[in-house]
């Protein structure tokens, strides 16, 4: 039986959403700072090729004031769909009052006039401050509405292109839900880590309820879990070579992890809520990684 894990490396949720804005450069520096063992960040392409930092594939109107200060009245257009300078007129620095982000996170800090940063730029910051952390990069593309999401290839090559200039690529984990874009990213990287997300399939048919043909299981192909008995971690060792799974907490349990371990793949966990209840319940799982708003309160937890 594989010994318990005593200390998961402590991998800080969107540049440390709960003490900061999300996916913010005050974040990733906050994060530097705290000496934690990784950064996970969300990328998308801006329409004139820029790897952007934020989470949701639209303008998320709770996180995004205009140039005015006024909050955004709906959702905002696709990132995709907007050039770098036109992005850079938005203010991410701060959860407006009442919203699902302002709650989640009672004690973060506004920083009023923070912009969305670039790949490029978090990344000499990581350069320039000689950090060992690694970074947890997530590719947001998906399969059921390229209307709205980078094309994969294209923003896996800007992506490698990043990481190779500052050298960086032994530092650097991919993750995505798209499997597609991780094993792209194998054969064009090989020295790069993986960590290939899944999600419970009844969450996909929910969240894009209203479009024909969503079949989760298409956001793993080429590789089919069906192959090997729907064992997610043996279709991630066996097909793919994989590194990493990432499930969401709900989704797993302690034999899974365990059974990942025989499979020769680590276990990041992510999902996890910043309260000391669900971090003990979490430690429990005795997954690799933990992927945490409140990274700091993880290590307080450890010790």
């Amino acid at each position: 039986m594989k010994p318990q894990i005593i200390n998961p490396k402590v991998v800080a949720s969107e540049c440390c959403a709960g003490l900061h804005p999300q996916n913010t450069m005050r974040g990733f520096e906050f994060c530097l700072e705290a000496g934690v063992d990784g950064i996970e960040f969300d990328v998308h392409l801006s329409s004139d090729g820029h790897v952007v930092v934020q989470h949701d594939y639209h303008l998320n109107r709770h996180i995004t004031r205009d140039g005015s200060g006024q909050w955004l009245a709906t959702k905002g257009p696709a990132i995709c769909d907007l050039t770098l300078a036109e992005l850079k007129t938005y203010d991410v620095g701060r959860y407006a009052p009442g919203s699902r982000e302002a709650k989640l996170y009672p004690d973060y800090t506004p920083i009023d006039g923070e912009r969305i940063p670039t790949l490029d730029a978090l990344l000499r910051t990581h350069r320039d401050a000689a950090s060992e952390a690694a970074l947890w990069i997530e590719l947001k593309t998906t399969p059921f509405d390229r209307a709205i999401s980078s094309d994969p290839q294209d923003l896996l090559n800007a992506v490698l292109a990043l990481v190779e200039k500052y050298d960086v690529v032994t530092k650097t984990v991919l993750l995505a839900f798209e499997w597609q874009v991780l094993m792209a990213a194998r054969a064009a990287c090989p020295g790069i880590g993986l960590d290939f997300l899944t999600i419970n399939p009844a969450f996909v048919k929910n969240l894009y309820k209203g479009k024909h043909n969503v079949e989760p299981g298409d956001m793993y192909r080429p590789l089919d879990p069906a192959a090997h008995g729907g064992n997610l971690p043996q279709t991630i060792s066996a097909a793919a070579e994989g590194v990493w799974w990432g499930p969401f907490i709900a989704d797993v349990t302690a034999d899974d992890i365990a059974r990942a371990h025989d499979a020769g793949v680590m276990v990041n966990v992510w999902g996890v809520e910043s309260n000391d209840a669900a971090i003990d319940e979490a430690l429990k799982l005795n997954a690799d990684a933990l992927t945490v708003s409140d990274a700091p309160l993880l290590q307080r937890r450890l010790g």
